[in-house]
């Protein structure tokens, strides 16, 4: 499906800065010129795009002849995603990747530390949150208390 959303561009300390208008939720991205804003835009909407499928939520409905907030540019910015265009391997996959059983899996995914959704009958999760996961690599067990100065 395709996804267009307004974005204002504006120069803001030597770099274009591309904010979502209306009600996309916070955030922003930029660029060094106004091109490599514009990519990025698009890298911005389709990761929300993504987020919104991953967890089965209805973007908002989108709203278009915005003003400019910050003497900038408003400028459609368009990004075709489907749920089978995000990177992910099953549950189970994950825990061989991750060196975890399954069950350390569903915790994880629970407590919002991998992202995940259903395909059918399998739990499907996505790389980038596993890769995230392996880049903060946490020890095996408790964490050790540190010791209080007196």
């Amino acid at each position: 499906m395709v996804y267009v959303w307004e974005f204002e561009f504006f120069d803001s300390d030597g770099v274009v800065d591309a904010v979502p208008c209306g009600s996309l939720g916070g955030g922003g991205t930029f660029g060094s010129d106004l091109n490599d804003a514009v990519e990025s835009a698009a890298d911005f909407l389709a990761c929300m795009v993504d987020d919104h499928l991953m967890g089965g939520v209805d973007l908002p409905a989108p709203d278009f002849g915005h003003e400019p907030q910050h003497s900038g540019k408003i400028i459609a910015v368009a990004v075709s995603r489907e749920l089978n265009d995000i990177p992910a391997v099953t549950a189970a996959d994950a825990a061989r990747i991750l060196g975890v059983s399954s069950a350390r899996v569903s915790q994880l995914i629970n407590a919002g530390l991998l992202d995940s959704w259903k395909d059918g009958t399998k739990r499907m999760v996505s790389k980038a949150s596993i890769e995230a996961r392996l880049a903060d690599a946490p020890k095996a067990g408790r964490p050790k208390e540190m010791p209080v100065a007196v």
